[in-house]
């Protein structure tokens, strides 16, 4: 027999003989027997009405319970009618307020039941509640009085149904954004603890994917099929994976543009001679500011982003996997910018699909002052943070209503005055860059969450203390351990505060939350003074989850590689790796 999930809906009704009126009307009409627990079964729903009489009830009922619908009747008679018309706007206020719009419980699942004469001040009720971004209203008959009857009951059981059918169940996305080096190790810490939270491999099951900078870096083996698991022991060298290791060290010959190098030496040597010639042929000679101006042009990006490329290559282009955007079962969205028309563009999308995946996210983390520009079809294309934090938009233009945000790009923020002013200059522009990225982002964020109630969006973010490690250098590739622990726990603590709510969002997308193997883990690593790749694993034993690549027969089950690695021996390894 299938068992039909409850629907909690939260009723602030005048009083508590109304509510029971109701109630007894809809069961009535409904079209399901009634199960004597005071569930009412109507249309293959099973709907469990509560009386919530006062703001602090219903509020702290919505802190710690999902709830599907509040219904606000604000019919009433008498003097209390005005009382209790302004406790439930009262109501409406306060969860508008919310400081995490993430929080917020959606308007067009608020459902206002009006008395039906056309006076003044119903319509005026109306207004007010559109004002809010109430969608539903139901009036009764004209005439009719506040005591509920069979119409009534009918109406809002009938309308209490299409709202509950009528929330589109869309697309699963994730939208992980940049962050430099330190960046790619926070969001595959988060991405660890969501996928204990969620199941082995469940980070790889989402129908959408968008990247930027180290967003895509992250994501693109994700969509190919490569787990977390095998991201995470490849960086710290761990065997059991299909991933060879990876080592994210910029400071190695390898790394450095010497073409470019070149280049700016051979401007340097014109620049010079036209100097001297000035100089030597009596002409007028140039200005100081025309000469710094000048030289300017002659300070280049050090490295080159194409030894990166390589091995992603490397990876993608596996037995199993591919690099092409156009042979994925789930799409990936690279988020890069064209350097000279200052406009993001959305490699993977229509028209763009044509470019190799590792040639994409080579563009989009090509950051100056540390890479230059990525040529494509005769375009020079950098890092897609320039133009947008988050792809998140494009997510739900696309379809998506339940968002995965990953964004490490956030400012520490410093409790001590002149803290940042002590510092130098880089690391004063390194905190202006993420305050910038980050307030644009919540800007964007808010607006869009407003217009768009339907999506339930998720955003994971460094805790401020594990934001000072990752502020001190965004290119260092040494703090792996130290940062997977921070975004670890980081995630884990966010996903106890919205928990009652993720869960009922996730199982609408059919996503079993269970978070008792990362707070195994989350002990584990709290207890640790240096934590080592086993201790991201219950007992410590490392079990790589290996699910079929993209371009594999499907697999009956997954695979673990398991490897008994004690927490010295990978340590040991790490230090190796430094």
């Amino acid at each position: 027999m299938r068992v039909v999930p409850e629907k909690r809906i939260l009723c602030n009704c005048p009083s508590e003989a109304d509510f029971a009126r109701l109630v007894a009307a809809i069961g009535e009409v409904a079209a399901g027997p009634a199960r004597g627990d005071g569930v009412i079964a109507h249309d293959g729903l099973a709907l469990r009405f509560a009386a919530r009489p006062t703001k602090e009830a219903l509020l702290a009922d919505l802190r710690a319970q999902y709830v599907n619908l509040i219904l606000l009747d604000l019919r009433g008679e008498g003097a209390e009618r005005d009382a209790q018309r302004a406790a439930a706007f009262e109501v409406l206020d306060e969860l508008d307020r919310v400081a995490d719009i993430e929080a917020r419980f959606a308007f067009d699942r608020v459902l206002a039941v009006l008395p039906g004469e056309a006076t003044p001040e119903t319509d005026d009720l109306v207004l007010r509640l559109g004002a809010r971004g109430v969608r539903h209203v139901v009036r009764a008959a004209p005439g009719a009085s506040a005591r509920a009857d069979a119409a009534l009951a009918g109406a809002v059981l009938a309308e209490v149904t299409r709202i509950l059918r009528g929330r589109r169940t869309g697309s699963r996305a994730l939208c992980a954004s940049g962050g430099g080096i330190t960046g790619i190790y926070f969001e595959l810490g988060a991405l660890k603890c969501l996928d204990d939270c969620f199941g082995p491999g469940s980070m790889n099951a989402l129908d959408m994917y968008f990247g930027i900078s180290a967003g895509a870096v992250v994501s693109g083996p994700l969509v190919v099929g490569y787990s977390v698991d095998e991201y995470l022991a490849a960086i710290a060298g761990a065997p059991g994976g299909r991933i060879p290791p990876i080592d994210l060290n910029l400071m190695r010959l390898e790394h450095v543009d010497a073409r470019g190098f070149a280049r700016r030496a051979l401007l340097a040597a014109r620049t010079g001679a036209a100097g001297l010639w000035s100089a030597l042929s009596g002409r007028p000679a140039r200005r100081d500011d025309e000469l710094v101006f000048d030289y300017v042009d002659l300070v280049a990006a050090p490295f080159r982003a194409d030894r990166f490329e390589r091995v992603l290559r490397g990876v993608l282009t596996a037995p199993g996997a591919t690099n092409d955007f156009r042979l994925l079962e789930r799409p990936l969205y690279v988020g890069a910018t064209d350097q000279d028309a200052r406009q993001h563009v959305l490699f993977g999308a229509e028209g763009w699909e044509r470019v190799p995946m590792s040639l994409a996210i080579q563009a989009s983390l090509s950051l100056n002052p540390a890479f230059g520009a990525t040529l494509i079809d005769g375009r020079y294309y950098e890092d897609g943070a320039i133009t947008r934090t988050s792809n998140f938009t494009e997510a739900i233009r696309r379809g998506a209503t339940l968002l995965i945000v990953l964004d490490p790009l956030l400012p520490y923020v410093s409790r001590r005055a002149g803290f940042a002013n002590r510092r130098g200059m880089l690391y004063n522009i390194d905190q202006d860059v993420r305050t910038i990225s980050y307030t644009r982002y919540e800007t964007a964020r808010r607006w869009v969450m407003r217009q768009h109630p339907e999506v339930s969006s998720y955003t994971f973010v460094p805790a401020n203390r594990l934001r000072r490690l990752m502020s001190m250098n965004p290119m260092d590739h040494r703090p792996y351990l130290e940062i997977w622990r921070g975004a670890y726990l980081s995630t884990l603590n966010r996903l106890k505060v919205v928990g009652h709510r993720l869960a009922g969002d996730f199982a609408a997308h059919g996503l079993t939350y269970d978070p008792s193997r990362a707070e195994e883990v989350a002990r584990r690593l709290e207890a640790v003074t240096r934590p080592a790749l086993a201790d991201f694993f219950p007992r410590q034993r490392v079990a790589i989850h290996q699910g079929p690549l993209c371009r594999e027969e499907p697999r009956q089950g997954a695979e673990l590689a398991s490897a008994d690695v004690g927490g010295h021996a990978l340590n040991a390894i790490a230090a190796g790796r430094r």
